[in-house]
């Protein structure tokens, strides 16, 4: 067996990092490897450079190097020996060419372990997999919890064999670059990150709470609480950024607003609501919850430790128009929301990547306003 030629003596193809009109960086590594094995660069039974010069050499880190030699592995063209490297094979075993090639994309969440995904993010799934039915393709759940490092999570993308990714939710923005720039193409879903150049479907949060919050000063309310979500989420502060602009679109001072902290669940909503009704302030008549599952949860605490009614002594909101809404009583007034559109996007934007159709875009869903039986003209009393 003969040691690896020197990648310094030879001249480097740079690999392109053009996102607009580029193939997957292993990929590009695997193309180049089979081209100097075919030019005799690399003979049957030459060692090829090891993982750290092939990663210092094109600049890419061992992950990509992985992927490309997994990818030259499986056409027979390289075989690994334990503890010694990986060499050029004597007689290259050709792909097989009878097996239909089923294209795979993977969704990386945060919110994809238990008790953390709620029916929003589900109906955002289904959208996705009803759109990868229409080209039988695969759709590949890959949860990972905020503790696991950026390295871990390229090395599940790479495990997997995707072709694509899509990212669901919030993310470490430099962690997320880097995934984005080091694996398959990929589209963001629920988040946008600055100067990167990725497909991104986006929701007007802004747009639909100023619609909650303008549904309820148009009923008269002028009373008025929030029940937020956590304060780390994006669509926390865009959602409270919408209630600002419609209080003060009707001149209604902004500190007059009673603020309560949540987490998006039913739980938070309960204990949002009971904090208010125990605070000894003056109860609002128009409470906003920032989604249905915190509405549902106000509700419950509303008829458990009041005696006030919904809507004639108070009118709550949601957001999301999941099953929450209608599984309330009464049936809740919330903000629609296009989930299973967003999930149907964010694959037709997948394809089109894969066939190099498009630059980058950014889409933003609008919402609109469902009027159930939570919310009513606030009538002063006597």
């Amino acid at each position: 067996m003969k040691m690896p030629a020197a990648p310094n003596k030879r001249r480097v193809v740079e690999l392109s990092r053009d996102r607009r009109n580029r193939a997957f960086l292993y990929r590009q590594l695997s193309d180049i490897l089979k081209q100097d094995i075919a030019a005799g660069k690399f003979k049957p039974g030459d060692r090829l450079p090891s993982m750290d010069i092939l990663a210092e050499t094109y600049s890419v880190n061992k992950v990509t190097v992985r992927r490309a030699l997994a990818d030259l592995s499986a056409a027979g063209l390289i075989y690994s020996v334990p503890a010694q490297g990986t060499y050029v094979s004597d007689q290259p075993v050709p792909r097989p060419t009878t097996q239909k090639q089923v294209l795979t994309i993977g969704l990386l969440s945060y919110l994809m372990v238990p008790g953390n995904t709620g029916l929003y993010h589900m109906e955002i799934i289904q959208g996705m997999r009803d759109e990868l039915s229409k080209v039988q393709a695969n759709l590949v759940i890959l949860p990972v919890r905020n503790i696991v490092p950026q390295f871990k999570a390229l090395e599940q993308i790479s495990q997997a064999g995707l072709d694509a990714v899509i990212y669901l939710g919030m993310f470490d923005p430099p962690s997320l670059r880097r995934m984005i720039e080091n694996g398959p193409p990929s589209v963001l879903v629920d988040y946008a990150l600055r100067g990167v150049p990725v497909d991104t479907i986006l929701l007007d949060n802004r747009g639909g709470a100023y619609q909650a919050m303008e549904h309820l000063l148009s009923l008269g309310h002028r009373r008025l609480a929030v029940i937020l979500g956590q304060e780390e989420q994006v669509a926390t502060r865009e959602r409270l950024d919408g209630v600002y602009e419609a209080l003060d679109q009707a001149g209604v001072p902004r500190d007059a607003l009673q603020k309560y902290s949540g987490d998006f669940q039913r739980e938070g909503g309960f204990r949002a609501m009971k904090e208010m009704l125990d605070s000894g302030n003056s109860v609002p008549t128009g409470v906003f919850c920032f989604n249905d599952e915190m509405a549902a949860g106000a509700l419950q605490a509303l008829h458990s430790h009041s005696s006030m009614r919904c809507p004639k002594d108070i009118s709550v909101i949601g957001f999301d128009d999941t099953a929450w809404a209608t599984a309330t009583q009464p049936p809740l007034t919330t903000i629609q929301v296009p989930k299973a559109l967003m999930g149907r996007l964010a694959v037709q934007r997948i394809l089109a990547q894969l066939r190099h159709e498009d630059a980058a875009t950014t889409t933003m869903l609008p919402t609109q306003i469902v009027a159930r039986e939570s919310t009513a003209l606030f009538v002063p009393a006597g």
